[in-house]
């Protein structure tokens, strides 16, 4: 699928960003957008790698830390925006508006 839009190496994104360190052992890709959106994140490039622990362990892994959650999607919108313009994220995120379907109008 997609390649992310957020990463073009292997290596923790949140240790990168936070603590300036390059993780690359134990690597798990991360989905920004539940899967729940019908494969959004993949296919829209919205995924990261991750080391384990802010990846799925608590209390650091988004998966645990909803302000971690938050930060990645924020990121993701910033990233996704840029490319193809202000709100382009928001407007595929919404599940329904006018009878649309976000999702549907990517195929």
């Amino acid at each position: 699928m997609a390649k992310s839009i957020l990463q073009n190496e292997r290596y923790c994104y949140l240790c990168k960003v936070w603590y300036n360190l390059r993780t690359v052992r134990g690597l798990e890709e991360h989905h920004i957008f539940p899967a729940a959106r019908g494969g959004l994140s993949e296919r829209l490039g919205l995924k990261v790698w991750l080391c384990h622990a802010h990846h799925n362990e608590p209390p650091l892994g988004v998966h645990f830390d909803a302000r971690a959650m938050r930060w990645l999607q924020d990121d993701a919108r910033r990233a996704y925006d840029a490319v193809h313009g202000a709100g382009a994220l928001d407007e595929i995120l919404r599940d329904k508006e006018g009878g649309r379907n976000g999702l549907a109008d990517l195929s």
